[in-house]
């Protein structure tokens, strides 16, 4: 760290720490909104059905049997049912 030998240097890095506390200050805003954003509801139901989805798709490609095939869909398009319908639940606890 360097020395401050006159009151110019001291207010030039006062208002480079002002700075730093401003960008600082900015990034923590920009982390929560995102962290607060990926936890709504509506975000964990898109991001489980898009995994359930693509667990599927990767079956499929995997040269699994047709039955097996329509099962896995039955099981995928009944969990999108239960994952609407409980959104739609949550959305209204939290509307409360």
């Amino acid at each position: 760290m360097k020395k401050i030998k006159s009151i110019k240097q001291l207010k030039a890095e006062k208002r480079h720490l002002e700075q730093q506390q401003q960008l600082l200050e900015f990034k923590i805003r920009n982390s929560w909104g995102e962290l607060r954003e990926s936890l709504k509801p509506a975000h964990l139901a898109k991001e489980t059905y898009n995994m359930v989805l693509s667990g599927r798709q990767d079956a499929m490609m995997n040269g699994d049997s047709i039955l097996k095939s329509t099962v896995s869909y039955g099981a995928d398009l009944l969990a999108q049912k239960i994952m609407d319908r409980g959104g739609i639940k949550l959305r209204k606890l939290f509307r409360k």
